[in-house]
Formats: C-alpha cells, sequence, structure tokens
C-alpha cells in the first residue's frame, strides 16, 4: 500500500503542538509553586503570625494566652501613711478615747431619723437619782442626756460599773432586765433617755453580813449602748449588795418619773 504524504504531514504537526502544550504547562507550574520554605511536609502552606497594629504578634501581646501581664502604671499613687485600705494606723494620730464609734452600728427601721448619727460618749452626760425604795429594794433613774450640738440616737441597754472614791473598781455585775422592749431613742440636743435601775441592800451569799455588804462607791461609770468608753457620775446612793447586783431595763424616752 503506498502511504499519503499530506496524512503523514498533519500527524507531525499535531505531535508537535502536543509535546509544545506539555513544556508550556511544566514551566507554568514550577513558577506558580512558591519556595518550598513556605510550605509544610503534609504540602499546605505555613500561616504568618499575625500581628496587631502596632507590629507586635498578637500571640504575645493580644488577647491569648501568652500575653505579658502589664506593669504597674508609674501614675498610681502611692498610699499614704495610716491610710485604713493597708491596715495599719498612723503612729503619729492619737485616738480619741471618748470618741470613738460602734463597732457595728445598729441599723435604722424606716420609722427612725437615720440621718442621725449613733450617739457618742463623748456626746452624752450621764447623772443619777434615786427612785422610791421598797423593803430592801433600791431604785434609781438613770439618765443619759445628749450634751452635744447635733441630734444623735441610741437604743438598748447601758453598761455600770462601780468605783470607790480612790479609784478602786467596786465588783458590779449588771443584769438586763427585758421586760421592756427596746426602742430607738433620737435626741435631740439637750433631749434624755433614761433607764431604771434596781438592786437590793440586804447581804446574800458572799456579801459581808456583819456590817456593810460591799464596799460603798462613790461614782459609776457609765458606757452607753454600742460604745467602748465611759462617762462617768457621781453614785449617793450607797451599797449595793448581792455581788453588786444592779437590774437595768433598756432605754426609753425622757428623764424618767420624779421619785
Amino acid at each position: 500500500m503506498t502511504r499519503q504524504p499530506g496524512r503523514a504531514r498533519t500527524r507531525i504537526a499535531l505531535a508537535a503542538l502536543a509535546a509544545a502544550g506539555l513544556l508550556a504547562a511544566g514551566c507554568g507550574a514550577s513558577s506558580d509553586g512558591g519556595s518550598a520554605d513556605d510550605t509544610d511536609n503534609a504540602g499546605n502552606s505555613k500561616p504568618l503570625p499575625a500581628q496587631s497594629a502596632d507590629g507586635n504578634d498578637s500571640a504575645q501581646n493580644g488577647d491569648g494566652a501568652q500575653q505579658d501581664t502589664p506593669a504597674k502604671d508609674d501614675a498610681e499613687p502611692e498610699k499614704a501613711a495610716g491610710d485604713p485600705a493597708d491596715g495599719k494606723a498612723d503612729e503619729g494620730t492619737a485616738a480619741e478615747p471618748l470618741k470613738a464609734e460602734p463597732k457595728t452600728e445598729p441599723k435604722a427601721s424606716a420609722g427612725d431619723s437615720a440621718a442621725a448619727p449613733w450617739c457618742r460618749t463623748g456626746d452624752l452626760a450621764a447623772s443619777v437619782r434615786p427612785l422610791n425604795p421598797a423593803a430592801g429594794n433600791r431604785y434609781a433613774a438613770l439618765v443619759l442626756t445628749n450634751d452635744s450640738d447635733a441630734t444623735c440616737r441610741t437604743r438598748g441597754w447601758t453598761g455600770l460599773q462601780l468605783v470607790r472614791a480612790d479609784g478602786t473598781k467596786v465588783p458590779t455585775r449588771v443584769v438586763r432586765d427585758g421586760s421592756r422592749t427596746p426602742a430607738m431613742q433620737t435626741l435631740a440636743p439637750g433631749a434624755s433617755a433614761w433607764s431604771r435601775l434596781h438592786w437590793t441592800v440586804v447581804a446574800s451569799g458572799s456579801d459581808d453580813a456583819s456590817g456593810a455588804c460591799r464596799p460603798k462607791p462613790a461614782e459609776l461609770q457609765v458606757i452607753p449602748p454600742d460604745t467602748y468608753h465611759h462617762t462617768d457620775t457621781a453614785w449617793p446612793l450607797g451599797e449595793v449588795c448581792d455581788a453588786g447586783r444592779i437590774e437595768s431595763l433598756p432605754l426609753a424616752k425622757g428623764a424618767g418619773p420624779a421619785r
């Protein structure tokens, strides 16, 4: 069989075009693949670390777990000596013994004068006067008067301590009489609240039965409710028997009965 020259030339041309196409594809893959340093062993691209606006790596200075703790602001003021926040008192400041606030001031109810501060020891003057006696029992009115220029409030029972003329303490046992409910007393300047005191002059128990049952007090130290310091008043009412037992009612409005 005789071959036709036209068909042979056509096959040669098609083969040449196919070879040229393969050569072009190989060159394109080599130029677009990138550097080997930017891929890992699995053929995936290695991501570049993100950066914040100031150019620092966000993994260290952003919200990541490796964020450094911020340094202390130099503009932050230092605590002054004696600042209550540092837990130390200023050694150069003396406390006012009669102006100490109660550790826990009772809360006022809706009907109380909540704006009035709690009565401090230095705000109050104490006095005692006798009430009518009865068969070995003695009674007195203990009166606390607001001696300051501002209204204050108080409530409850007073603390008491009998003292001799030389300053020696006389045994004193204060018993709270709960037959009256404590009520808030709001004292304007010059206003008073009072408590009834009750004791016996009959010797009993460890008292001396041969004469005076107990040493004779000359003064009464009075600690207002929820305070820690006392104010003093004269005690002209003689001995307190039964080991210095005094029953006390909670404070009530006014100065009490005349007798």
